[in-house]
């Protein structure tokens, strides 16, 4: 029994226990789902990214025209005025002794030279650019199979940049395109793309 009208008071030494700790499946399931969302996310920046810088490499077509090997072939176009325009060649062969073109296309606008380009390359694999003394290459859609000596390749490689001119610039890129033997082409073209 304890005197007066109060509950008795307990010693620190007889204080409650503290109460136990919270279940931690919800912390978990918590950082599953935050972690999941960041892969989530990564994914889909990775694949934006790739649609964005993809298109804009490949450009817009300005002009295009198919290319017979081995004649002389013309490509002129209007210069838009907001950049560099690059040259691309769009090939679809079949191969029986791999895939080399060679050739000179000269670039010209208004009358003056703006570049020469010298191709011998081999396309027959991985994506390379054929001009010589151009050491990048950029390619979209590259596809090359090979079984044995035979193969194909489809896609478009960049030969060259033509720099920037003035809105409503002509310019035209002459050459000629050569094949070697055993090369059966489906679609050979030059692509102007800004």
């Amino acid at each position: 029994m304890h005197p007066g009208p109060f509950p008795p008071q307990r010693q620190p030494w007889e204080a409650q226990p503290p109460p136990p700790p919270a279940a931690h499946g919800g912390t978990t399931r918590i950082l599953a789902f935050g972690c999941l969302g960041l892969i989530l996310l990564t994914a889909l920046g990775t694949a934006a990214a790739v649609f964005v810088f993809g298109s804009k490499l490949a450009g817009s077509s300005l002009a295009s025209t198919p290319l017979t090997p081995g004649a002389r072939t013309s490509l002129t176009f209007t210069d838009p005025g907001k950049g560099s325009t690059g040259v691309w060649l769009d090939v679809d062969v079949a191969h029986t002794q791999g895939f080399r073109v060679m050739g000179m296309f000269t670039a010209t606008a208004n009358g003056r030279v703006l570049g020469q380009y010298n191709l011998n390359g081999d396309l027959s694999g991985r994506c390379t650019n054929p001009v010589i003394g151009q050491n990048s290459s950029a390619c979209v859609n590259w596809r090359f199979t090979q079984v044995g000596a035979n193969g194909t390749v489809s896609g478009r490689t960049r030969l060259f940049e033509i720099p920037a001119q003035p809105s409503g610039t002509a310019v035209s890129v002459i050459g000629t395109l050569y094949l070697n033997t055993g090369v059966t082409p489906r679609r050979v073209a030059l692509d102007a793309r800004d």
